[in-house]
């Protein structure tokens, strides 16, 4: 057992701090009823007076407070398995630390500013993971993507332009430092978020950075700090930058190449004077709203069973004993209709099962699942409720989790039960497209019921769709077949004169019968609408006390799973290398945790790369 709130633990202190009230007051009562009566006469005035009762009732009072204080801390028992998985999109930010970016056209500065527009960025993700790429006259990853954005946050915090070895802003080497910032194996869509004020001053060319971001399936979305009048540069120690003749040197936004850079990715340009980013409306519609969201992480996650009922449930009957029981002797009537009161049972508490048929019927199968799963860890082994939860994981579109479910459910001996999850599996294997498997669940169906119509349609409709696969497949090599053939006609008739040569054209024109073609391509369309029209049935047998319906498999082929299958199959084509360096690996390992070591005063300062000192002529 554990606790989720251990701090309101220290409320049972307030129960010995009660029990100093309570005998206090028991001395002072009895302190005051000795001056006003005897021990005989308060016998012969209150005679049915009983201290015994008092103070059972304090110690039920004292329990009372005992176990809220329990039933406040959270007590936890027992847990379950939830399998779980993270869906979102990396994103890599490229901050601008340069000199230029200390200007307090934006107050308190531009760089304290797009911190703070970061931070309220944070706290939009749903669940996608996050970098930082720190720049001025060279770039360099601050922080790898990351599902830990307490740590994004700490290492955004220290940067400053001094942080930076080179001054000056190279936006080409942002661009690249994040585009290989990106793991290059992973099919999430992949975005960078360029804060910058001023122009390119580096070497590269940001439109052929941009080039090379769009080939890598990098979007771009850049935001312009500052005005295109341009502001001065601060200096250190006062006033402002000046050149070789003296005057002040004011640094100014690029906003054409930063646009082109966007549009050329598909992403979007800001312009940010007032130092309103919208981040926000960046990441909700941009973002969010038009890039699809990957499996990023998938796993097991432990949950714990809260307790807290068992604690508030024994303060409650304390609580009511106390009030219910007299401080003096009662007539034997009362006695019998208090303890009729206290023995009589509470309303029985549904079991997880029946809560779970309910949420099932309702169509709320995110808890349906939950409650049968609880009841799947009273009963593992249980026929009945691997069905169920199996019906469950198909409604919410986990089909290979229902479909092992099933196959543990047909260990049966309930020949009936058996039927119906041998017909789920059909189902099941429809939807992930394994259409032979669904013709062969559906037959054995039929064995187990013969008399089964739905089984018999739905396995009609399957085998419609395999012949109409088969047709297109034949349809597609004919074509191929008469492309070739056209081919080498045209190769034959080049070597005609010019007279034969347009014979030929006209013949081969001809043969293409394009009228005929369309009929072939509306027939062949209206096959196949027939055969979309005609769906597998539902079965609408209603759930009983131990079984939930049946699930059923929809009119078209599930595509959820081609992404899995992908990755299912480049993890294939890659085998792993691990077992090649392991000592160099672990000669890594060891230099890293060293590096880590250094990081309690300026996080992320080892992972700077070395650079040697180098003139900029504009360091701004």
């Amino acid at each position: 057992m554990n606790f989720a709130r251990i701090e309101m633990l220290f409320l049972i202190w307030a129960v010995p701090l009660l029990l100093l009230v309570f005998v206090y007051g028991m001395k002072k009562r009895r302190k005051i009823l000795s001056r006003f009566a005897s021990s005989r006469g308060l016998s012969a005035i209150a005679p049915t007076a009983d201290a015994a009762r008092r103070k059972i009732k304090a110690g039920l009072m004292l329990s009372v407070l005992f176990f809220l204080a329990l039933a406040l801390s959270g007590p936890r028992y027992g847990y379950r398995w939830l399998e779980i998985e993270r869906k979102g999109i990396d994103i890599l930010v490229a901050l601008d630390c340069s000199k230029s970016m200390l200007a307090s056209d934006i107050k308190p500065s531009r760089l304290d500013r797009a911190k703070r527009e970061v931070y309220d960025l944070l706290a939009l993700l749903k669940g996608d993971r996050v970098g930082l790429v720190a720049f001025a006259g060279t770039a360099f990853l601050q922080c790898p993507l990351t599902f830990d954005y307490e740590a994004f946050n700490l290492f955004l915090n220290v940067l400053s332009p001094d942080f930076l070895p080179i001054g000056g802003t190279d936006i080409s080497e942002a661009i690249n430092i994040s585009v290989d910032g990106f793991d290059k194996k992973s099919n999430t869509e992949k975005a960078v978020i360029l804060i910058t004020d001023g122009e390119n001053t580096g070497e590269g060319d940001p439109i052929k950075a941009a080039e090379k971001a769009k080939e890598s399936g990098v979007k771009l979305f850049c935001i312009g700090v500052g005005s295109e009048d341009g502001v001065p540069v601060p200096e250190e120690q006062g006033g402002f930058k000046k050149d070789a003749s003296g005057k002040i040197i004011l640094t100014k936004l690029d906003e054409e190449t930063l646009k082109r850079m966007a549009v050329m990715t598909g992403g979007t340009y800001v312009r940010s004077v007032a130092g309103d980013m919208d981040l926000d409306v960046i990441y909700t519609k941009e973002i969010r709203g038009k890039m699809e969201a990957s499996e990023l992480e998938s796993g097991r996650k432990q949950i714990w069973e809260d307790r807290y009922q068992w604690f508030l449930a024994l303060a409650i009957l304390a609580l009511i004993t106390e009030l219910f029981l007299p401080s003096a002797k009662k007539t034997l009537s009362a006695m019998v209709l208090f303890c009729l009161i206290v023995s009589s049972s509470p309303a029985a508490h549904a079991s997880p099962l029946k809560e779970g048929l309910e949420a099932y019927n309702k169509g709320d199968y995110e808890k349906a699942l939950k409650l049968f799963i609880d009841a799947q860890l009273e009963d593992p082994d249980k026929p009945e409720i691997l069905y169920n939860v199996g019906n469950a994981y198909y409604k919410t579109g986990d089909f290979d989790a229902a479909m092992s479910h099933f196959k543990e459910a047909m260990k049966t001996q309930d020949n009936r039960l058996k039927q119906k999850a041998i017909y789920n599996l059909g189902n099941a294997n429809y939807r992930k497209e394994k259409f032979e498997d669904a013709v062969k669940n559906y037959e054995d169906a039929l064995k187990l019921d013969p008399n089964d119509s739905q089984a018999k349609q739905n396995l009609e409709f399957v085998k419609k769709i395999i012949e109409m696969k088969k047709q297109q497949q034949e349809q597609k090599q004919q074509e191929g077949d008469k492309q070739k053939e056209g081919d080498s006609k045209e190769e034959s008739e080049e070597n005609k004169g010019a007279g034969t040569e347009k014979n030929g054209e006209e013949n081969k024109e001809g043969d293409k019968n394009p009228e005929q073609s369309e009929a072939d391509k509306e027939k062949s369309a209206g096959d196949k609408s027939e055969a979309e029209k005609t769906a597998p049935n539902e079965d609408s047998e209603t759930s009983d006390e131990n079984q939930a319906g049946n699930a059923q498999p929809e009119q078209k082929p599930a595509e959820e799973n081609k992404d899995e299958e992908q990755k299912a199959a480049d993890a294939q084509a890659a085998p792993s290398d691990e077992s090649k360096d392991s000592s160099k690996d672990s000669d890594e390992k060891k230099q890293a945790e060293r590096m880590l070591n250094r990081l309690n005063d300026q996080p992320g300062k080892a992972m700077i790369p070395f650079y040697r000192k180098r003139h900029v002529e504009k360091d701004w």
